[in-house]
Formats: structure tokens, sequence, C-alpha cells
């Protein structure tokens, strides 16, 4: 351990040469590198978003069951406790018709003021769950109960999307994985073109008693290096047109329901986990490397 801390000094300079002396190969491999953490990164903003998006989504997938005429008042408590017990309800709420007929005339205008005298609406349970992809099945359990006269979520097009978005969000996370695979190999590939630029000078290091970490360790400090400065391209590109894009749409896709991402923090956790990932794969891809060749060349 000693060994190792004194020779560090010397180390970080040979790697620094190194990198000074094969610039265009450092550059092509920069490059390289944040092509791929690029595309991770994008990859990563799409399924953050999309992860937001969907949780604005569900808050907004409730089930409203309308609660039968016949049923008394005093009988509501135990309905509601009924539906409660129901595995994956999160809350139920209850709401009376006067309150459904002011929320109908708030939401549409005066119009409909004239039913006040006779208001046609049901009193109505609002039920919350935890796992949205239960709506069909819960509420087909509600509406078998005594008392509810209908139940109401948006039908099997809601379930529907709501699984379609786990999927593709599901998918963009694999391939956000894939993307680092592949820094992971162009960093390997890189390095291993170093290492072969460098046989010789390698080859009178182990002839003269040079051990593995003492070869190996100033390709992982390249490596890092490589993988910070890879990682620090996309991270400015991304971050400065994320911001701009975010200003421009006022944090709204399309619609106030389809809501994006946030700049704070989340960019701010995002970059540091492309920056993190930048420099691991670059000292995972220069280890690689340089240890498959040092086993090689024995």
């Amino acid at each position: 351990m000693f060994l190792f801390i004194k020779c560090l000094p010397r180390m970080f300079r040979m790697a620094n040469q190194d990198i000074r002396r094969h610039f265009s190969l450092t550059f092509s491999s920069i490059l390289s590198i944040a092509v791929a953490l690029f595309i991770a990164m994008i990859m990563g903003i799409f399924a953050l978003n999309l992860d937001y998006v969907t949780q604005g989504l569900e808050e907004e997938f409730i089930i409203q069951v309308s609660i039968s005429p016949s049923v008394e008042q005093e009988e509501i408590p135990s309905l509601m406790e009924k539906i409660e017990k129901l595995k994956d309800v999160e809350s139920v709420s209850y709401s009376s018709k006067e309150d459904e007929l002011d929320a109908l005339i708030e939401e549409n205008g005066d119009v409909f003021s004239q039913y006040k005298e006779s208001n046609p609406l049901y009193d109505v349970l609002v039920v919350n769950l935890k796992d949205k992809s239960n709506l069909d099945s819960i509420s087909k359990k509600i509406e078998n109960m005594d008392g509810v006269a209908k139940v109401n979520y948006g039908g099997t097009m809601i379930t529907t999307l709501v699984s379609l978005m786990a999927v593709v969000r599901k998918w963009g996370y694999v391939f956000l994985g894939i993307m680092i695979i592949l820094a992971i190999y162009l960093i390997r590939n890189t390095i291993k073109l170093t290492i072969q630029t460098r046989k010789d000078e390698i080859m009178i290091m182990r002839n003269v008693g040079a051990m593995n970490w003492y070869v190996t360790f100033p390709f992982m400090l390249e490596g890092m290096i490589f993988g910070f400065f890879g990682s620090l391209i996309p991270i400015l590109i991304c971050d400065i047109g994320y911001y701009v894009l975010y200003s421009k749409l006022d944090g709204v896709l399309v619609s106030s329901m389809l809501k994006i991402m946030p700049f704070m923090p989340n960019m701010l956790y995002l970059s540091l986990g492309i920056l993190l990932v930048g420099l691991i794969v670059g000292v995972i891809g220069s280890y690689l490397a340089s240890h498959k060749y040092l086993k090689w060349t024995r």
C-alpha cells in the first residue's frame, strides 16, 4: 500500500504524458464516449420524463363509485369501509350530489345551474388506488357490491394506456443500460489501441519486474479522464438544451395534463449520474483492455 501511494505521482505523470503524446487518439476516444453517453443521457431524459408524465396521469386515474339512491346516509360509511379493505385501495373519499353539481357548474358554466332544484346526480365515492394497473379488476369488485349504482373509471382504454407507458418506460431504461455497455466497449477498444502503440514500453516494464498494477493503473487513470471529458460534453449540451426547452414550453407538453420534468433538481441528479457513469466505465474499460493485454503477453 505504501509503495502504491509512493508511485501515485509518477503514474499520474505517465498518464498525462501518454494523453499528450497520443492526443489525436485521445480526442477520438473522448468523442466516441461522448456520443455513447449523449445517447444514454437523451434516453435518461426520455425515461425520466415518461416516468414523470406517467405519475402525473396516474394521479388523475380514479374510480368514481355512484351510490344507489336507496342507500341511507348512515350506510355510506359501511360501504366505504368495505371498499377500503380491498387490496391496492389507497383511499376512499365521499362527495355528495350537491358537491358534484357545484363542481360541474364550476367546470362547465352556469348552464347546469337549472338542475339545482332537482339534482339528477348521485352521491359518489372517489377511490384512489396504489397500483393503477388494477383499475379494471377492482372496479368490477366494487360494481358487484350492494348499494353501488354504477362504477366509472374510464374503461379499458385507461388500463391499456397505463400498461403501455409501463412497457415503454421499462424499455427506455433497458436502452439506457445498452448505451452504458456500449460506452464501456468503446473505452476498452480505445485503450487497447493505445496499449498496442506502446507495447514495447510495456514489455520493458514487465521485463524489469514492474507489477501489473503499476502497468495498468496509468491506463485506468487515462480511462477515467476519457470518461470525465466524454461525459462532460453531453452533460453541457443536454443541460443547456433542456433548460431552453423547458423555458420555452413553460413546463407543459401539448396540454396541462402533460407536464414535463422540472429542470431542477432532476437534471442535476441525471448529470451527476452520467458523470459518475463516465468515470466508472472509463476505469472498467481501461482495466479490461490492459488486463487482457497483460495476460496475453505472458
